[in-house]
């Protein structure tokens, strides 16, 4: 979650107002400011290759744009978004909902409004292949590599390496040119067990996959029911498609000059209902990658991996009131009130309003456990 006041979380559970705020930026340089909209909203979804997307109308048609360098026009303009709590004392705290290049507009040109639709950073990386074959070379690790193709597209790029082994070997490879660029990254990062993802500050983040029993692991959002509380309904539910039990990695470089590597994580507590030959039967995820190049590294990603894999057993569709500093991956706490226990989710996906009006907003969650903390 972005880090905010610790007056903030509370203000979301009393009276409080809500602000929005999207600006244009061009080149570098903002040329527009606190533009008028009616209607948007910032979709954040964990599981997208771009982690944010925005969506807004714009009322006022004669600004579609006539030319490249019109503010709404689709050539490298961006959108920064960002949403505030008003205090009781007047005072705003403002959070940043990220920025997004404008990828679209449209609408009726005499009555409007139009339709701004705006994709994440990532995009950027997605819309430039590599334009050569290109290989690992010499960079030194994981994450030297990733900001090195970072700053190839994004010279003024940001990137921060949050990861467990962002700075280990990097093994040998090549992709040939008009190769995807960003899921070469993305093949890097997870060959380390690892995603890669821009924030809400327009940060390129390198971090371990979300785990809900990770040592230390802060709760981050008591999401409560009852007087007082943030929480309007929830939906539970289960599900077993792309569960499974077991994870196979095996990584062959021939490049490196190594023989192959293997390795599994397996789910074998016995008193885990999911267990590997269990009642859930045998579910077996395997991975390949040539960047895996060594066991302890193959067994790392494997562990990573099934902690991702597992993580859709159970799921809960939350209402809430609106809380922007959210974010995919964030660990909260469902409390239902009515005598049932407290669980433990991670955020999956929501999607933010930027109309003041909205008074809540839907969270989808997965990893459920029982709270015994």
């Amino acid at each position: 979650m972005h880090e905010v006041t610790p007056e903030f979380l509370p203000a979301l559970a009393t009276d409080h107002g809500m602000v929005s705020q999207v600006d244009v930026i061009y080149d570098g340089a903002t040329v527009a400011e606190d533009i008028p909209f009616i209607d948007g909203s910032v979709t954040v979804d964990g599981s997208s290759d771009t982690r944010r997307a925005l969506t807004l109308t714009v009322p006022d048609p004669s600004v579609f744009p006539d030319s490249e360098t019109d503010p709404y026009a689709v050539y490298g303009q961006q959108l920064y978004a960002q949403r505030g709590v008003q205090f009781i004392n007047g005072d705003t705290e403002w959070v940043p909902l990220g920025f997004f290049v404008i990828t679209s507009v449209e609408g009726d040109v005499h009555t409007g409004p139009l339709t701004v639709q705006a994709a994440g950073l990532e995009s950027l990386v997605k819309a430039a292949p590599f334009e050569a074959a290109t290989s690992t070379g010499a960079a030194l690790s994981p994450a030297a590599f990733i900001r090195a193709q970072l700053e190839e597209v994004i010279p003024t790029v940001s990137f921060v390496d949050q990861s467990t082994n962002g700075t280990i070997g990097l093994a040998f490879t090549t992709w040939d040119a008009d190769a995807s660029r960003w899921d070469a990254l993305m093949d890097v990062a997870r060959s380390i067990g690892c995603d890669l993802f821009v924030n809400a500050t327009g940060t390129f983040v390198l971090r371990d996959l979300p785990d809900i029993n990770a040592p230390g692991a802060a709760t981050v959002w008591d999401v409560d029911a009852g007087e007082g509380g943030v929480l309007v309904a929830a939906e539970k539910s289960l599900t077993s498609e792309d569960v499974f039990n077991r994870v196979v990695v095996r990584g062959e470089n021939t490049a490196e000059d190594v023989p192959p590597v293997f390795a599994t994580a397996t789910i074998t507590d016995a008193k885990d209902p999911l267990r590997y030959s269990g009642p859930f039967g045998r579910r077996v995820k395997s991975y390949s990658s040539n960047l895996v190049v060594t066991t302890d590294q193959a067994q790392g990603t494997a562990n990573a991996l099934l902690r991702s894999y597992r993580a859709p057993n159970k799921t809960v569709k939350l209402s809430t009131v609106p809380n922007p500093a959210l974010d995919s991956g964030d660990r909260i706490r469902v409390t239902y009130g009515n005598g049932m226990d407290p669980e433990l989710y991670l955020v999956k996906s929501f999607e933010i309003p930027l109309d003041n009006d909205s008074g809540e907003f839907h969270i989808e969650t997965l990893s459920g456990k029982e709270d015994v903390e």
